[in-house]
């Protein structure tokens, strides 16, 4: 019954399984081999094998310092190359000048569903496990030995707060199309003019929410019903309807249940932009089905505690960094900041070369571990590289949904002063479309005066988005204005009343950060299945493996880059035949389940956790060699 809580690692499993057999049906000299034969899997390629030397590390964010501190515990040599001039990367907390202890936000990664822990004091299975055993990993909480008297002599795990997903007292507002709400439960929404968006009333009555659930549902349950009764139906189900977005399969396969008082046909398009607008961003429905039920059942567990870290997400990636630089020498730091990667390429068969930008001569690893954002790596020259046709196309094609945030902070917390609004969100059509009440600080005697008034995703945030980092007064002042004018909208305030209260702005539009390029994955439809796969094995010579979050199931996620850091250090152990050190890897870093478990195979122990990625590296292997598999 575990399992039913992590559908995320089923997910990723089943797409490698079902990868696997593909390419096992081409190539029959290669073939899955049950637990009592572990001992004759096919070898990787010597090729891959040879002395550890050090490992490069790509990228200083969450899950490059994931990966460095698990290298760390295998007494492993690492260095990270990180282009910017800190650590985190897409964790990001702004301070505000001259503000007072809460007066931050969080520009990225800004709230935590951990897993609550059982009566031992573990977390529970779940969908964040991973991440919560991080908190509390014991390296980060005796900071003191390191680093006495600092801000990191308190213990990580003692930063964690509440995060209030919900308002914590009064309601939000809801406000489209000129008409404003404030959830109570006392009273009922109004229908937002949805006759004038050409929906009609039989569809108004039932609601979105019930009819996005009855969209969703039933593949969500179905999976977890695969987990719960150990079979394979709602898996095989999911895979007849990748290939739909959510609005293609909407406008063309869904039929409403028999429950819902609705016609037995396909929604309309006037009906599947409402629902749209009020379930989501703009442009939304067009990204893939899989990608709305894995979203849904990310936010859907109800044995979770939201929570957040008292002084921003930045708080975490710090005290990992702090840890790393540590345990440095005196010869060279182990995170070397500005060096921004140019270009990567296989220096023979041994080795891999990494160009760095004002280097006279390329930086040498025995294998490197890419955890850059698919788009930055893909501006890089990648031709010796050693990658195949298929992750070339993965590179090129799988897609990052963009995110703006503005920030603003008041001489006042007037949301909670005049509406008693803490934590949780208001949501409208206008511009600024979703408006984040902060968490953090709202009951002590000097609250948080940061407000997330803009955070937009999709064809929302590329609008504000041109707006930000423009280098032109005119454009943010324009974005000011346009952002308090909407504020005061939703929240039916005098414009000129929020004006007086503005103090500073700050906004961010991950598009348009060179090193990013995106906010997180956030795939199009069919994209999970031969272009996902081909990036979680690395390139030819099996010296290059990639992670971050679009390379795993986790999307959007901390600990989607998590899974996927503990994925390409599980490949490097195997590739460079280090099989000694793989119990000692699963003993300090646990499993994975998209690698292990029960599954339609069989049943994969902590002896025999190799077999399928081993497979899966040897039949994309196999296929190169001999032709069978064209990438």
């Amino acid at each position: 019954m575990d399992f039913q809580r992590d559908v995320f690692g089923y997910w990723g499993r089943n797409i490698i399984e079902d990868y696997d057999d593909a390419l096992l049906e081409k190539i029959p000299q290669l073939t899955r081999t049950a637990h009592e034969e572990t001992s004759q899997l096919p070898a990787l390629p010597k090729l891959g094998y040879g002395p550890p030397g050090t490992v490069g590390i790509l990228g200083a964010g969450v899950g490059g310092l994931y990966t460095a501190l698990i290298l760390d515990s295998l007494n492993i040599k690492y260095e990270i190359l990180e282009a910017s001039d800190r650590t985190g990367g897409r964790i990001l907390t702004h301070n505000f000048p001259n503000g007072g202890e809460y007066d931050y936000y969080d520009v990225g990664a800004m709230r935590f569903p951990l897993p609550k822990k059982d009566a031992q004091g573990n977390y529970k299975i779940g969908i964040m496990k991973r991440l919560g055993e991080l908190i509390d990993y014991s390296k980060l909480n005796n900071m003191e030995h390191h680093f006495e008297p600092t801000p990191f002599k308190a213990p990580l795990k003692s930063k964690l707060i509440d995060y209030h997903f919900t308002s914590k007292r009064q309601g939000y507002f809801l406000y489209f199309n000129n008409q404003r709400y404030q959830v109570s439960q006392t009273s009922h929404p109004p229908d937002f003019h949805a006759r004038e968006m050409g929906v009609d009333s039989q569809y108004i009555a039932v609601g979105v929410e019930n009819i996005v659930e009855d969209v969703i549902g039933p593949f969500a349950k179905d999976l977890m019903k695969d987990l719960e009764q150990n079979v394979h139906s709602g898996w095989d189900n999911m895979m007849k309807h990748d290939a739909y977005s959510l609005r293609s399969f909407m406008s063309f396969k869904y039929i409403p249940s028999a429950n819902l008082p609705l016609p037995r046909t396909s929604l309309s398009t006037n009906v599947i932009n409402w629902c749209e607008t009020f379930d989501n961003s703009t442009g939304s429905y067009d990204r893939a089905l899989t990608e709305s039920v894995l979203d849904a059942l990310a936010f859907a567990s109800e044995d979770v505690e939201w929570k957040c870290f008292n002084g921003g997400s930045q708080v975490l990636t710090d005290y990992m960094a702090a840890y790393i630089t540590s345990t440095a020498n005196d010869t060279k730091p182990l995170i070397q900041f500005n060096k921004k990667v140019t270009s990567i390429s296989q220096n023979g068969d041994t080795a891999m070369n990494v160009s760095v930008r004002g280097e006279s001569s390329p930086r040498t690893y025995s294998h490197v571990i890419s955890t850059i954002p698919l788009p930055g790596l893909r501006m890089m020259e990648l031709r010796g590289a050693g990658l195949n046709v298929m992750q070339k196309n993965a590179l090129r094609k799988l897609q990052y949904g963009p995110s703006i945030k503005v920030g603003m902070r008041f001489r006042s917390a007037w949301w909670t002063e005049l509406f008693d609004i803490i934590g949780g969100q208001s949501s409208t059509d206008v511009p600024i479309r979703t408006i984040v009440y902060p968490s953090h600080g709202a009951e002590s005697s000097t609250p948080s005066t940061v407000l997330i008034a803009s955070y937009c995703w999709t064809n929302d945030a590329e609008r504000l988005g041109a707006l930000i980092n423009s280098g032109k007064i005119e454009y943010e002042e324009q974005l000011k204005e346009l952002v308090l004018r909407d504020l005061a909208e939703v929240h039916k305030m005098k414009y000129s009343d929020l004006l007086d209260q503005y103090v500073d702005m700050h906004a961010w539009d991950w598009s348009n950060d060179p090193l990013v390029m995106g906010a997180f994955a956030y795939f199009g439809p069919g994209d999970f299945q031969d272009l996902y796969t081909s990036l979680t094995v690395p390139n030819a010579n099996k010296r290059l493996h990639f992670a971050g979050e679009a390379i795993s199931t986790r999307h959007a996620w901390v600990v989607g880059a998590l899974d996927s850091a503990w994925r390409a250090v599980y490949e490097y152990l195997l590739a460079s035949g280090q099989h000694s050190k793989i119990q000692e890897f699963f003993d300090l870093w646990g499993q994975n389940m998209e690698w292990a478990g029960q599954s339609k195979h069989g049943k994969y122990d902590p002896d025999d956790l190799n077999t399928m990625l081993r497979v899966h590296m040897g039949c994309i292997y196999a296929g190169e060699l001999t032709g069978e598999v064209k990438f």
